[in-house]
């Protein structure tokens, strides 16, 4: 999607409290210089989260995937985004597997 073409923007992607039921757009992972308020809870997200979203490593705080129907393994690579202190929020979820330890 063309999305992901907004590689330089910073912050605040929100796009909570909709019905978006379709799939997370693996390009949104090119929005590598996000560093917080990247927001997309309160929907209806069911599909997995891409791998591609761990190449936000920038990002600082504020990572929302809260309160949607999200029910796959949690990808090792949002592990990459080292640099988060606070507000990784991905409760309110069906995910059934194990913390990865990258995360």
């Amino acid at each position: 999607t063309q999305l992901g073409q907004m590689s330089e923007m910073t912050s605040y992607f929100n796009l909570h409290s909709n019905s978006i039921t379709s799939s997370i757009p693996t390009q949104l992972g090119q929005m590598s210089a996000m560093t917080s308020h990247f927001r997309l809870y309160s929907n209806s997200i069911s599909s997995s989260i891409p791998t591609q979203l761990g190449q936000m490593s920038e990002m600082i705080t504020y990572f929302h995937l809260n309160s949607n129907s999200i029910s796959s393994s949690l990808p090792t690579q949002l592990g990459q985004m080292s640099a988060m202190t606070s507000k990784f929020l991905l409760q309110d979820n069906s995910i059934t597997s194990s913390l990865p330890t990258q995360l």
